[in-house]
């Protein structure tokens, strides 16, 4: 049986093309990093593990996300 709930640190994530990872702190929009045009981004990931993995999808999606929002 499967409950909805909030996400809180120490939940685990995983994306489409296999890319885990750990949720360790929620923060305020007003904390987040935002873009040039004041967005708030979303989640913040670690950029190090693409290449170790050789997780090219993740970078591809986003780039075509970009794509797509402009």
């Amino acid at each position: 049986m499967a409950i909805k709930r909030r996400i809180q640190p120490g939940d685990k994530l995983a994306g489409r093309h296999g890319n885990k990872g750990v949720i360790s702190v929620i923060m305020p929009m007003e904390d987040m990093p935002y873009d040039e045009n004041g967005e708030p981004v979303d989640i913040v990931l670690n950029p190090l593990g693409v290449p170790s993995r050789m997780n090219v999808g993740q970078v591809l999606e986003t780039h075509l996300g970009w794509a797509a929002k402009s």
